[in-house]
């Protein structure tokens, strides 16, 4: 896979940028801050970041903050146009968190806009992952010194398992012990005993089918031991829960029974009072609807003057307004016929512009003295003298002078003219030759065709040809059929221009025009029609509130006036039921008193209808309990719940002994697996391979061996033999950017030797001396064969030393 192009709508601080991207080494050059990095960050999000920033994730969050447009822009677009397998593919993505977009151009022309499918597509398209690129591909100058300590298993799982699963190869024996066998009889113990059981959580595999609703085949012994003490712990909870509901029994039915005897004494005392009570709770319902009614007539009449005054100032407003409105609708509609009087200057402008240039064309038309008719002979003309000269042609003629006493030897040939020979040459015409001499004048005609009247018909065609041509001015056929479509098309411009001018005339007379255009020159100025119509709606819009007011104010006065006829009424209606809520509390003062415990009537006559209704429920209760409880009595079990409980133990001890054995064979699996991986030593070999070939050269010789790790930890060993540790801090920065850059090409060549593809390098020469300078750029030359290598580099003398395809990033 290799980047074809990449076009950058807006991105970050760049706009409007087209790069084109080459086979091998391509070079970004730019000076600092001039966005090779930001070129870079563009083709990785046009691969791998979707085109939706979700802000509440890190990835959206950071893109929000990194790529979006300083200070507010909402978007970055992008697209990015790559090769896989002899097939080009076109990435568009517009990101943002709400107006994005984004599809995948096939090789066909198909676009595909689902997610879903893009991913799917990818899958064929990249060979590869995401982190795998992130970490391999992508790695910029800043983080390459980090490559060794980021490709490790437990923050990157997905890159090792992609380098793993390419390296590793696995050929295991065990000194002729049969190895399936062996693992064949280990996995059938453990099955017969973990079947439907899940060691790891140390559960049954599907919880659905339990003790309630148990297997009956294909079980193993952990899970049918599990069973059977699981069904023996229910029968003894049962048990527990049943003599215990028998002894709680007897106790609810002794506090029930006390319950009801201090209910029926309580009903009876209340009972007493019952009467008077009810009488009570009549004057206090009677005494709460006329405070009510009180409260209302009370606002009522505070708020009929105050709506009244409102009402008045209201109704001022809105006339004022509609005053406005009639000087608008005026200014409007002098606006208007202004607006018409600039478009009449404009159409009668437009018709006398067109009229004239009509009547110039007319005359032109008029003066032209070339028509079909003269085109037709022209053409029917030079078709006759073709014909007679094809005539004259059919009838070949051939001679020769072979004596003749005269030097001075004249022959006129078909229709050409005359002309000297020698003796003895040969001679050739067209159906007639004339031979004159000194001595002699022959003529001769072939037999076949009437020569005489074809070359009469012939002189006197080409004659009126020829008129014609001089009376017209023209050099050929040709030229007049070229002026005759000009004055065609000048026939059909008229056409055009006239239809023009009755469609800007409208079935009026251009005299009407310039008639209502006379009529509006004396039109007071007004401001921009839209202005005024702004204004206006303002306006209408403001006295429809307003009249909506009005309108409310007036309904709820109405209302009032219905119902109370006047505020005269209204204030007398007050008074009047002031007076009866005197009253109703002298009455109330004369009645029993309520208990302290009660508020009010309602809640005396609530409560004892209350207890009343508690003492049936609890009769109820008592019936109902008494016969459970005989029920239960007669239930319990033969077997006591001690000798379950020892029964219970039994079962538990059989069930861990099972589950002992079991993970005494996954132990024994465990050791097994682990002694065959450990079996595969030479896994790394082509790693190793590769990126101690690379390590020597980036050197320039003083590293040549290095020991890969399963964990990708790294040690490096010089020639002498001497061996440094995983810690390559301690290393100078221009060891440690070689040892990186080694160990990175050499991943790169193991993941893509079979698919080809593209790797970015940033800056990776700075702190490497001349003599490691030199070999790194010998090594990028030699991958640069086999894949696509983008380079970016902000130093002119690096490019050129570099020598690949130059691509200039500016500002």
């Amino acid at each position: 896979m290799k980047i074809k192009s990449f076009d950058l709508e807006i991105f970050a601080g760049i706009n409007n940028r087209s790069y084109q991207f080459k086979d091998g080494l391509n070079i970004l050059l730019g000076d600092n801050e001039a966005g090779k990095s930001t070129i870079i960050n563009a083709i990785y999000a046009s691969l791998f970041i979707q085109p939706q920033l979700k802000l509440n994730t890190k990835e959206g969050k950071d893109f929000d903050e990194k790529f979006l447009p300083y200070p507010d822009g909402d978007f970055a677009e992008a697209q990015l146009k790559i090769e896989a397998d002899n097939s080009e593919y076109k990435f568009y993505k517009k990101w943002s968190n709400s107006n994005y977009a984004g599809y995948l151009e096939l090789a066909d022309g198909r676009r595909i806009e689902a997610p879903a499918k893009i991913a799917d597509y990818k899958k064929d398209i990249l060979p590869y992952a995401k982190s795998t690129y992130n970490n391999i591909v992508f790695s910029s100058q800043q983080n390459i010194k980090s490559t060794l300590e980021r490709i490790n298993s437990a923050e990157n799982p997905e890159l090792i398992d992609t380098i793993n699963s390419f390296l590793r190869k696995a050929v295991m024996e065990l000194d002729g012990v049969s190895i399936d066998k062996f693992r064949s009889r280990l996995e059938s113990e453990l099955e017969q005993l973990t079947k439907k059981w899940d060691l790891a959580s140390d559960s049954i595999e599907n919880s659905a089918r339990g003790v309630n609703n148990p297997y009956q085949v294909g079980t193993g012994e952990i899970y049918n031991s599990y069973i059977a003490k699981e069904k023996l712990r229910q029968r003894l909870k049962e048990s527990k829960i049943n003599e215990k509901k028998f002894e709680k029994l007897g106790c609810e039915i002794k506090d029930l029974k006390a319950e009801e005897r201090e209910l029926i004494e309580k009903i009876e005392e209340l009972s007493a009072l019952e009467a008077e009570i009810n009488q009570r709770a009549a004057v206090e319902l009677e005494l709460n609807n006329l405070n009510e009614k009180i409260q209302k007539l009370a606002r009522d009449a505070k708020k009929w003057p105050e709506f009244n005054k409102e009402l008045a100032e209201i109704e001022k407003k809105s006339a004022a307004k509609t005053e406005k409105m009639k000087e608008l609708e005026a200014e409007k509609n002098r606006a208007e016929k202004l607006a018409t009087k600039q478009e009449l200057e404009k159409r009668t402008a437009k018709i006398k512009e067109l009229n004239a240039e009509i009547k110039t064309m007319k005359k032109t038309i008029s003066e032209a003295v070339i028509n079909d008719e003269i085109v037709n002979n022209l053409e029917k003309y030079k078709n006759k003298i073709a014909e007679s000269r094809a005539a004259i042609k059919a009838s070949r003629l051939k001679a020769k002078i072979n004596f003749s006493a005269s030097d001075n030897i004249k022959i006129i040939t078909g229709v050409d003219g005359e002309k000297n020979i020698v003796e003895g040459e040969i001679i050739e015409a067209d159906g007639y030759l004339r031979i004159k001499t000194d001595q002699f004048d022959i003529e001769i005609e072939s037999a076949e065709i009437d020569f005489s009247k074809l070359k009469q018909e012939y002189e006197a065609n080409k004659n009126k040809f020829s008129q014609l041509k001089d009376k017209l001015k023209i050099e050929g056929l040709a030229e007049a059929r070229t002026e005759l479509a000009e004055l065609n098309t000048l026939k059909r411009k008229i056409e055009e221009k006239e239809d023009r001018v009755e469609e800007l005339l409208a079935a009026d007379k251009l005299e009407d025009l310039e008639e209502k255009l006379q009529n509006l020159n004396n039109i007071e100025a007004a401001r921009d029609l839209e202005k005024i119509n702004k204004e206006l709606e303002s306006l209408k819009n403001e006295t429809t509130e307003l009249n909506t007011e009005i309108k409310i104010k007036k309904n709820k006065i109405e209302e009032w006036k219905e119902e109370y006829q006047s505020l005269d009424e209204l204030k007398l209606d007050l008074t009047k039921k002031k007076e009866k809520k005197i009253k109703l509390e002298k009455e109330l003062e004369n009645l029993s008193s309520l208990p302290e415990a009660y508020q009010n009537a309602d809640e005396f006559i609530d409560d004892l209808k209350d207890k009343r209704e508690r003492r049936e429920k609890i009769n109820q209760s008592l019936r109902e309990k008494l016969e459970e409880h005989k029920g239960l009595e007669n239930s319990l079990p033969e077997t006591s719940s001690r000798e379950m409980e020892n029964e219970l133990k039994e079962l538990e001890e059989n069930f861990i002994k099972l589950k002992n054995k079991a993970d005494s064979l996954l132990k024994i699996k465990e050791i097994f697996e682990k002694k065959l991986k450990e079996m595969d030593e030479n896994s790394f070999e082509p790693l190793v391979k590769s990126f101690n070939s690379n390590l020597e050269q980036l050197t320039a010789g003083k590293y040549s061996q290095a020991l890969i790790e399963k964990d990708f930890s790294i040690k490096l060993q010089s020639k002498q033999r001497r061996e440094l540790p995983g810690n390559l801090d301690l290393l100078s920065y221009g060891t440690y950017d070689a040892a990186a850059l080694a160990f990175r090409f050499a991943i790169f060549d193991n993941l893509f030797a079979n698919y080809g593809g593209f790797i970015i390098l940033d800056d990776c020469l700075v702190n490497l001396d001349p003599k490691r300078r030199k070999n790194a750029i010998k090594i990028i030359n030699e991958y640069q064969k086999k894949y696509q290598i983008i380079y970016t580099t902000c130093d002119p003398k690096t490019a050129a030393e570099l020598k690949g395809n130059l691509i200039q990033v500016e500002e």
